[in-house]
């Protein structure tokens, strides 16, 4: 009975420890899963950025450019795909030595149902940011062809190069430098991506803004800036909350981890910094847009605010899961001021950007990788001030200007062999008239009412015409100068949408019309401009 016993025992203890470690395999699957399903959801809100940042800069281009803007939206997505899946993922993440990837060209050698399919997805979404931020610096004057060569060699190269140093396993920013008096690895801190994805979607934005030159009426005569007003804030303000809402997927798949001790609080903590360094940048952007500039009569700037939002949350993806909630106000203020100065730097150097692309991405991206080694609740230097935190600070400085040294190097190589080539900005005529006519035809229009605007002033352009002409003659004693603008015939050919030309012909006319009474106006000290009258 006794050996009975202990043979049941001993039965009973390996049923015990088969299902214990059955269950243990099914909630490590499990949890496998769950992590998957997660960074799987928080890539596809990440892409539904593209649609934030396709709204915002076609509300801030003006409306004869609104397609094209948003066609290279578009395939950025698409081209990037290819870069990334053909050669990006492998530069990156493809084992290699510690500068670059050398496996997994077009996902090979992959299985098909590995995980890392997931992080494909991931580091995908992540990279088209990149390439999207320099669409809205080089706006309204860019040839297509050439900015999608640019998005192939950021997706598959420029921007993999870097995520490899700095987040793959065997990269040489990643592997850092032993702190032997602590026995610390120091290792370069970007955790969401403030350098490696927007050191380098602004810095080639800078570069590819320089070589380009800025759009035709940017800056006078005198190097003076002339403001070219949104076309409408309402699609900006709505593209700028489509990015936000993304940059909370953008940093909690960041993280990576759903099924570990304490993921849920650190996931809380990641929103909560988001948001708070949101609204550190806003707030000091609309303060000092309102307070520094109220003397030339400005009022609450919506754009300065968007932007300083936006700032905000480049600055806090290199510490979001790692500095308290106040030091997360902190970044995301002086990362609105920052964007302020940056934006006064480039109008200064007569850079146009359009969006602020630059000051935004470059500006907040750089702060925010220098603030994690001040504010990090671990080993910050405002914390600790010992030898690693200082250590750190050096590394992640460091890691900054070898970031912007490539992305500089290659995308004036790039930017520049296209502009002199002559096939990186597009003539100047074309810039004039638009490019949505120009390249993708009439018929493509973003508004409908654009031609019934065109038609319409086809119709009333000879009476206008006619008006002013007699008016000058009348004031300089001279006799009216009268047009034959169109005969019915062409007017009702016209107000059937035949064909727009006889419209441009008569704007033609009307500006040979009052440029002949212009000296008339000069002589009697007249500030009438006939340019903004036509």
């Amino acid at each position: 009975c006794v050996q009975s016993g202990s043979r049941r025992k001993r039965k009973e203890n390996s049923w015990a420890r088969s299902l214990r470690l059955h269950q243990q395999a099914v909630m490590s699957v499990l949890a496998n899963n769950v992590e998957d399903a997660f960074l799987t959801l928080g890539a596809t809100i990440v892409f539904f950025m593209q649609a934030g940042f396709a709204f915002l800069e076609a509300g801030s281009v003006r409306s004869k450019n609104t397609t094209s803007i948003l066609f290279k939206n578009l395939l950025d997505a698409v081209v990037g795909c290819v870069a990334y899946w053909a050669v990006g993922f492998a530069f990156a993440f493809g084992g290699g030595n510690g500068f670059i990837g050398t496996e997994h060209f077009f996902l090979s050698g992959i299985g098909l149902h590995s995980r890392e399919v997931v992080r494909w997805m991931v580091q995908y979404v992540y990279v088209i940011t990149a390439a999207t931020i320099v669409s809205g610096a080089m706006a309204e004057r860019t040839e297509f062809k050439s900015y999608l060569v640019f998005t192939f060699l950021c997706s598959g190269w420029v921007q993999p190069v870097v995520a490899h140093w700095s987040w793959s396993d065997k990269g040489w920013l990643h592997s850092g430098v032993q702190v032997e008096s602590h026995n610390f690895t120091v290792r370069f801190e970007d955790f969401a991506g403030s350098g490696v994805i927007h050191v380098v979607g602004g810095t080639a934005a800078l570069v590819g803004a320089a070589v380009i030159g800025p759009r035709i009426g940017r800056f006078d005569e005198n190097g003076k800036s002339v403001r070219i007003s949104a076309y409408t804030t309402t699609m900006a303000t709505l593209g700028g909350f489509i990015i936000l809402f993304g940059f909370f997927a953008f940093n909690l798949a960041s993280h990576g981890s759903l099924s570990q001790v304490g993921d849920g609080s650190i996931h809380g903590l990641i929103a909560a910094n988001c948001m708070l360094a949101c609204s550190g940048g806003a707030i000091t952007a609309a303060l000092y847009k309102r307070c520094n500039e109220r003397k030339h009569g400005a009022q609450w700037s919506l754009v300065a605010t968007i932007n300083g939002c936006l700032v905000g949350m480049v600055s806090v993806s290199a510490s979001a899961s790692t500095i308290y909630p106040y030091a997360a106000f902190i970044v995301g203020a002086v990362a609105g001021l920052i964007y302020i100065g940056v934006t006064g730097v480039m109008e200064r150097w007569r850079i146009d950007d359009p969006l602020d692309a630059v000051a935004v991405h470059l500006g907040g991206g750089a702060w925010g990788v220098l603030a994690v080694p001040f504010l990090d609740a671990n080993i910050g230097v405002f914390y600790k001030a010992n030898r690693v935190s200082f250590t750190l600070l050096g590394w992640n400085l460091c890691g900054l200007v070898v970031i912007f040294v490539w992305t500089f190097a290659w995308s004036g190589i790039a930017f520049g062999l296209m502009s002199w080539l002559h096939m990186l900005r597009v003539p100047a005529e074309v810039e004039r008239r638009g490019l949505d006519v120009v390249v993708h035809g009439r018929s493509e229009k973003a508004y409908a009412y654009q031609g019934i605007q065109q038609r319409q002033r086809g119709s009333s352009i000879a009476s206008l015409a006619a008006g002013l002409s007699g008016m000058f003659a009348s004031e300089s004693n001279e006799k009216p100068t009268t047009v034959q603008f169109m005969d019915k015939s062409t007017r009702r050919r016209e107000s059937q949408g035949t064909t727009s030309t006889e419209t441009e012909n008569a704007c033609e006319v009307l500006e040979n019309s009052v440029a002949i009474s212009t000296p008339t106006i000069e002589s009697r000290g007249s500030s009438l401009d006939p340019e903004s009258i036509v």
